[in-house]
């Protein structure tokens, strides 16, 4: 006997008002209608996030789900949180490459002939220490 299986996609947080985003395919994020959660409780589709869905003073379960289907606004704050962890040990990633390239450098400038490779190492660690000082995650 066949068997088929479906996957159902929940709104966010199972949010009766939490719909998915219209996407093209083929077209990038940035250039997209609508993001991958929008609210309708307006009567309007408004891109949302899923840490505002998470916090949202309206927040309705959706008919069918559980009660225990909405986390508390605290879960939301330690994402955050963890994003902030993820996003500052990106950072430091990113400076220790630079770091290592800049000492590349040193290391291979010991005849004339290297100093093309020297410029090179100490170019890519100034392009990684401008990442690590001015990447800001979330920003295109």
């Amino acid at each position: 006997m066949a068997t088929t299986a479906l996957v159902v996609l929940q709104p966010v947080w199972d949010c009766r008002w939490s719909r998915n985003g219209y996407h093209l395919t083929g077209v990038a994020d940035a250039q997209q209608p609508e993001g991958a959660w929008v609210c309708v409780r307006e009567g309007t589709r408004r891109n949302v996030s899923d840490v505002e869905c998470r916090t949202c003073p309206h927040w309705e379960l959706a008919p069918g789900m559980h009660a225990h289907a909405h986390v508390s606004s605290r879960v939301g704050a330690w994402e955050v949180a963890v994003e902030r962890l993820l996003a500052l040990s990106t950072q430091a990633v990113l400076a220790l490459t630079a770091v290592f390239f800049v000492a590349i450098g040193f290391v291979t400038l010991t005849q004339p002939m290297s100093v093309p490779l020297t410029v090179t190492m100490w170019l890519c660690a100034a392009a990684f220490a401008g990442l690590a000082a001015f990447w800001r995650p979330g920003e295109g």
